[in-house]
């Protein structure tokens, strides 16, 4: 069966004083049914996926083509019938980027408004700490390189591995920080409107990536346990599907909570971090005291944490995190000492987590500010 191009009579020229929201919501819709879908789409399919008349999809399609948003890829093929166009978004709807700044590397990807991903780079870690320099070097070069194929960068988001006060937006710096970023914020994100910024701690972004598409889909409460080099740890924690951030951004910050008495107190995270545990060495070749003392420190943790939140799960990530051997360790401690049995999983999207995390909210913004745009 043809497509339907006829106008329905309520293209602008409608006498409903409803007619714009009309426009406004089939257009949202369009948008909507694009990014559920791997590919391009039909205005019939639409249509049918959408359940809106083919004369109000065909009319908001070709508003969505005059604006720049949408473009015809296409015939559909392989199909009997007569020849349908395809239409997915036009190049001028941009790309999002997220950046990913750790001690060791700047992670980066791109991705279009329905959710494709279109390149995954790694960069030279910034020197001396100078975090703000190499993110605008880094992200000028992106936003030269697909500005020239003219598809503008719509939203960044920049994880890294420092608290973000989330009422400003900007780095918390505190003392003994495994990586000092010193103070900085979405205004040093350069060539994107500011609002279309967000900077955030990179374990936040990894859980809320394994809340989404990993170990913890389907788990509306649980705690992302994440170990890094050194004496780098920290956690993620999401509770009824919402991430806890607490009122400067500090929730989580489990690296720094006291051990011992008097004189010789010291913090979780040294705690961790003298068991010597590097992502770039061999597992293997460790001694099993060592995993098991490690394992059994970082289950004490989860313990007090499954004391005082109840968590569905517990994630075990970043690069030290996830070392072969550590998981039973941690999960027997978790055993015999938590209250309840609480499960125990690695994390599944592995160290490029809070790229993907970052990447879905970049998008996220670009897209709420592309479909509020229609109306």
């Amino acid at each position: 069966m043809a497509e339907q191009d006829a106008d329905d009579g309520r293209t602008g020229r409608g006498t409903s004083p409803h007619s714009g929201l009309r426009r406004a919501t089939t257009e949202r819709a369009v948008l909507d049914c694009l990014a559920a879908e791997d590919g391009p789409l039909t205005r019939a399919e639409l249509s049918r996926r959408t359940a809106i008349s083919p004369p109000a999809i065909s009319e908001a399609v070709r508003r969505l083509e005059a604006d720049g948003v949408l473009m015809a890829v296409g015939p559909r093929s392989g199909v009997p019938g007569a020849v349908a166009t395809l239409y997915d978004l036009a190049p001028g709807a941009g790309v999002v980027v997220a950046v990913e700044i750790n001690r060791t590397v700047v992670r980066t990807a791109v991705g279009d408004l329905t959710g494709r991903t279109l390149e995954r780079t790694d960069h030279d870690p910034p020197d001396d700490g100078l975090v703000a320099p190499r993110l605008d070097e880094v992200l000028a070069a992106l936003q030269t390189r697909w500005q020239a194929d003219g598809r503008p960068v719509r939203a960044v988001a920049v994880s890294i591995a420092n608290p973000v006060d989330p009422a400003t937006g900007r780095v918390v710096e505190l003392r003994e920080s495994a990586f000092p970023a010193g103070v900085m914020g979405v205004e040093d994100v350069h060539g994107v409107d500011p609002a279309m910024v967000v900077l955030d701690n990179d374990v936040n972004f990894a859980a809320l990536a394994e809340r989404d598409h990993g170990a913890a889909a389907g788990t509306p409460s649980f705690a992302y346990l994440y170990v890094g080099e050194r004496h780098s740890v920290g956690m993620g924690l999401v509770l009824d599907g919402v991430l806890v951030r607490g009122a400067r951004g500090l929730a989580g910050e489990i690296g720094y909570l006291p051990l011992g008495e008097g004189a010789g107190r010291f913090r979780f995270g040294e705690a961790v971090a003298a068991h010597g545990l590097s992502a770039t060495g061999d597992a293997a070749a460790l001694p099993a005291e060592v995993l098991e003392s490690a394992g059994r420190t970082l289950g004490e943790a989860a313990v007090a944490v499954c004391a005082t939140v109840d968590p569905g799960l517990v994630v075990l990530g970043g690069p030290v995190g996830l070392l072969p051997g550590l998981l039973p360790h941690v999960e027997a401690t978790v055993t015999a000492l938590a209250p309840r049995q609480v499960p125990v999983a690695t994390g599944a999207l592995g160290e490029t987590a809070p790229l993907w995390g970052a990447l879905a909210e970049a998008r996220r913004r670009a897209w709420e500010a592309l479909v509020s745009a229609r109306g």
